[in-house]
């Protein structure tokens, strides 16, 4: 047996099993990940408003909303928290439905 085999915890019948613990890691990082991308949507809106002189701005023809950098950056930051909410809710699901399937 060699050092590498003793590592990896094999005996001498063979190669052990890797075993994974599952955490809440990845949850963490998907929450990491979502204030990071809300956070540049904020603030990138809050850019493009300062930078442009509209008073209002229709969104997909329903709400208006005033044209202000600090209205933009709501606007941004409350549709990527939406958007992400959807898509960490899918993985969640796909997750819960992968670990049953074991």
């Amino acid at each position: 047996m060699t050092d590498f085999d003793d590592r990896r915890g094999a005996d001498a019948d063979g190669p052990a099993e890797a075993t994974v613990e599952a955490g809440d890691d990845g949850a963490r990082y998907f929450l990491v990940a979502g204030a990071v991308v809300t956070l540049f949507v904020a603030a990138a809106g809050y850019v493009v408003a300062a930078n442009n002189a509209v008073a209002a701005v229709d969104v997909f023809g329903v709400v208006t909303l005033p044209g202000s950098p600090a209205a933009m950056a709501a606007y941004g930051a409350t549709l990527s928290v939406l958007v992400l909410a959807v898509l960490f809710g899918l993985v969640s699901m796909a997750s819960r439905v992968d670990d049953d399937a074991v």
